[in-house]
Order: C-alpha cells, then sequence, then structure tokens
C-alpha cells in the first residue's frame, strides 16, 4: 500500500522525472500473479516476500532486492476455531495459498509442535479468500492467512490465532526485488524508486501527514482507517533506511533463508540444494540483497 502513496502523492513521477527515467505502477488483484508475472519477465521489479524470491531466483532470473520493505510481527498466521490448537490440526484441511507465505507459516507451525504436513490436507485458495472463507463458512477448520482476517476472526468470536510471525521473527520479509539485468542496464530507475519510497515512509512518520497517508493506504486495502492502523500493527515496517540496511547486513538473515530454502525445497519450488544467496553492495547471486 506505500507504493499507492508513491503514487497518488506523485513521489514516484517526481522522482523519476529527476533521474530522467520512467517508471510506471502496476498494481496485481492476485499476488502470486505478481511473481510469475516477475519470472517471466513481464514486469521488471516486484513486491514480494524473500521466500517468494527465492522463486524466479531459481529459475534463472537474477532477483536483487533494493528494499526490505517490513517483516511480519503478526500480520501472518494460523486461524482455527475456538478451542482448538496447532495439534488439533491433525486430520484436517487447512484452507491456504498454496506455496506462498501462508504456506511457509503453517509449515513453521506444524514443524514447532511437532507436526509435518502430512499430517493436514491443504486446500489451495488465494490467501484473501482463505480469510474470508474462515469468517463465513463455520465448515472451514482452518485457515493460514493475514490480517485483517485473523483480528476480524478474533473480535467477531469465529476463531482464535493458534499461531503467527511473531512465533518466527524476522522470517516473514516483504521486500521490493528488481531483475539483476534492469539494475545493471537502468540503475537510476531502480535508484528513484528507492527514494520515492522513502518519500512515502517520511509521510507515514510524520504526524502532520500521518492521517494523509493511512488513508490512502486504506482507501487501497479496501479497509477503514482505523482498520489499516491496527493491521499495520501487525508488522514492522522501515520507514528509516539505516534499519532496514543494518536488518540485511545482520548475521540473522543468512539463518533465515536456510529456514525458507529448505521449506522451497520440501515443496520442490526450487531444485538445487547447493544454491546460493548473497549479501552485500554488489552481489551477484541470483537472489542477492543489496
Amino acid at each position: 500500500m506505500p507504493f499507492r502513496i508513491m503514487d497518488k502523492q506523485g513521489f514516484m513521477d517526481k522522482r523519476a522525472k529527476e533521474a530522467g527515467v520512467a517508471v510506471e505502477l502496476k498494481e496485481f488483484k492476485g499476488y502470486m500473479d505478481s511473481v510469475q508475472a516477475f519470472a517471466a519477465g513481464q514486469v521488471d521489479a516486484c513486491a514480494m516476500t524473500s521466500m517468494e524470491a527465492l522463486q524466479p531466483a531459481s529459475s534463472g532470473v537474477r532477483t536483487v532486492a533494493v528494499i526490505a520493505n517490513d517483516i511480519s510481527n503478526g500480520g501472518d498466521g494460523v486461524l482455527v476455531r475456538k478451542g482448538k490448537t496447532i495439534k488439533d490440526l491433525a486430520g484436517q484441511e487447512v484452507y491456504l495459498e498454496q506455496f506462498s507465505v501462508s504456506h511457509y507459516v503453517l509449515a513453521r507451525a506444524l514443524a514447532k509442535n511437532g507436526m509435518s504436513e502430512s499430517d493436514v490436507t491443504i486446500k489451495n485458495i488465494p490467501g484473501d479468500e482463505a480469510g474470508k472463507a474462515f469468517l463465513t463458512d463455520d465448515s472451514v477448520f482452518a485457515a493460514a492467512t493475514w490480517n485483517p482476517h485473523l483480528f476480524n476472526a478474533q473480535e467477531t468470536g469465529k476463531g482464535v490465532v493458534a499461531f503467527d510471525s511473531t512465533m518466527i521473527k524476522g522470517e516473514i520479509i516483504d521486500l521490493l526485488v528488481v531483475n539483476g539485468k534492469v539494475l545493471d542496464a537502468n540503475p537510476k530507475a531502480v535508484d528513484a524508486i528507492v527514494l520515492a519510497w522513502y518519500d512515502a515512509m517520511a509521510m507515514i512518520e510524520n504526524p502532520a501527514t500521518r492521517e494523509q497517508a493511512i488513508g490512502i493506504m486504506a482507501e487501497g486495502a479496501g479497509a477503514t482507517p482505523k482498520e489499516f492502523e491496527k493491521m499495520m500493527g501487525g508488522m514492522v515496517l522501515f520507514t528509516d533506511p539505516a534499519k532496514a540496511a543494518a536488518f540485511v547486513t545482520a548475521p540473522e538473515l543468512p539463518k533465515t533463508m536456510e529456514l525458507i530454502k529448505k521449506f522451497s525445497l520440501d515443496q520442490e519450488l526450487i531444485t538445487d540444494g547447493a544454491f546460493k544467496v548473497g549479501y552485500g553492495k554488489g552481489a551477484k547471486e541470483l537472489l542477492s540483497f543489496d
């Protein structure tokens, strides 16, 4: 949603004009559709999690993370009916978007409870639809999804969050990734996007403009400003570039990426167990954090 601020407030156009480049922001209705468009070379950059970024990279698209947008801090989780726990998922059907970050959250929830994916049946459905199905259909036992579905389920008494991303801190990372060939050929365009992103972050941080920023994002998300403020409580937004840089250069990130790689290998999303991730300025690995 901050990309909507970049668009609506003219930050993207302003920074692109300063750099002498042209940048078009394109919104997809389906999240995984955007990831697949990036993998197919139909878009030059894409907002996705670090887990999804492995997929185009492993298929040979040099994928460079140029912004760490945020980390999930309770904004993703597993919903179950009241009185139930993760252990009660044994033999049950779980609604989620297969191979998405919700799938990863379920896998981590099961692993932390001594279970595996073979203990459940996955019903593949878009992530938003999984949350809506849980709220509207009492026969849905569990769903892996994100906010506002998590807090809506709890507030309406429809269910409880049995596991969420606070229990796997720093593992769900939202990024802006760029095709490495585009970065090499047109670094000024990438600079413009990064600068426009931090213009949006400044608008969110500034008490004088925060309400307007929340309103723009809430409208884009189909939520009220109050609901969107609450959704933002489920994430740590990197409004300070220094903090984002510190996060991607900290020793914890390679350990996290090993966990994500293992999940991706188990799901056959990637097939090369020796796949390497690069860290630091100028890294040339197929997936790198620059």
